[in-house]
């Protein structure tokens, strides 16, 4: 090999590991496909783009299938195979309302209980659970094993299963409704102890920064006032967990992003935590009708702005101020 042939790969060998240890990106999916254009696009466009990046891994934060699907197995396993299949044993997924609670509609075509589909999806996807990297000390809940923590380049992840149609407490059309509420409250109960281990494992471990994902857009309460007593569908079923969340962010100290779909528009903003937390993002994620794409995060912790974020096809930045 002649000198300049060495010193170009030498350098092209620099440029590639600088890239590949590039810290603090991770891409995100929301929302997508709903429509058979958008499953056209997710395949030719989003899926070889996400296994072309070198982002170190996926979070799908719910809907991974429109509300008018049939939640069958077969589709089930369909996107199980491809999710996990965009960067095996990296990708983190937390179900949404289309993927269960929404499946006893009679507008999906075969109306199914949405407990019994919720079974199957957890154990479609999680039993077994993917193998991940031990670097990335993956750990998931008891019981509730959608609900995941990891740690990448000092920083904490963590998933919570927190769902639209008031987390599940509306439209119970086909399961028994006291027996649907019960388990509501025993997945919020689930969220609740598993985002406190979060922060408690983050700030023993002075973590960086602390990246929260879950499905609900918990900005827009579906009613009003406490989920307790007798007023259990339409009350705020998300108040408790805003709260927890800025009381978190207020023991973390260091940035903390909220990640969620369910709604428009793709969105970044500080205002969330308010002047209780205003070290709290929120990021309203790509996907939905809106814009169909997935979104590459970058956490750079010691900058004014810690969270970062583009659409990984069109490169589109999100919304300041959701």
């Amino acid at each position: 090999m002649s000198v300049g042939s060495w010193l170009f790969a030498f350098i092209g060998l620099i440029l590639l590991v600088g890239v590949q240890a590039k810290a603090g990106d991770f891409i995100v999916l929301s929302d997508l496909p709903y429509t058979e254009d958008q499953q056209r696009v997710f395949e030719d466009q989003i899926i070889p783009a996400i296994k072309a990046d070198l982002a170190p891994f996926v979070i799908h934060v719910g809907d991974f299938k429109g509300s008018k699907e049939v939640c069958s197995d077969g589709l089930f396993l369909a996107v199980r195979d491809t999710l996990y299949g965009l960067k095996p044993g990296r990708v983190f997924l937390t179900p949404g309302d289309n993927d269960w609670t929404d499946c006893d509609r009679d507008s999906t075509g075969l109306a199914m209980r949405e407990y019994d589909r919720l079974s199957r999806l957890r154990q479609i996807f999680f039993e077994p659970a993917p193998e991940s990297p031990e670097e990335m000390h993956v750990m998931r809940q008891d019981g509730y094993p959608e609900n995941a923590r990891w740690v990448d380049d000092g920083v904490t992840y963590v998933t919570l299963h927190v769902v639209g149609t008031n987390n599940g407490r509306a439209q119970i059309l086909l399961d028994d409704v006291d027996f649907a509420l019960a388990q509501v409250s025993a997945r919020e109960q689930a969220n609740r102890v598993w985002l406190e281990g979060a922060v408690e494992q983050a700030r023993e471990a002075q973590a960086k920064a602390l990246v929260i994902a879950m499905q609900a857009d918990i900005t827009e309460p579906w009613g009003s006032g406490s989920c307790e007593g007798t007023t259990r569908i339409k009350c705020d079923a998300f108040a408790m967990l805003r709260d927890q969340l800025r009381l978190a962010a207020r023991q973390f100290r260091g940035p903390v992003l909220l990640i969620h779909g369910d709604s428009d528009p793709y969105c970044l903003d500080q205002e969330f935590g308010g002047d209780q937390a205003p070290n709290l993002w929120r990021l309203n994620s790509a996907g939905d009708y809106a814009v169909i794409d997935a979104v590459k995060v970058t956490v750079q912790p010691d900058s004014t702005t810690p969270f970062m974020a583009r659409t990984l096809v069109s490169g589109q930045a999100p919304r300041q101020g959701c």
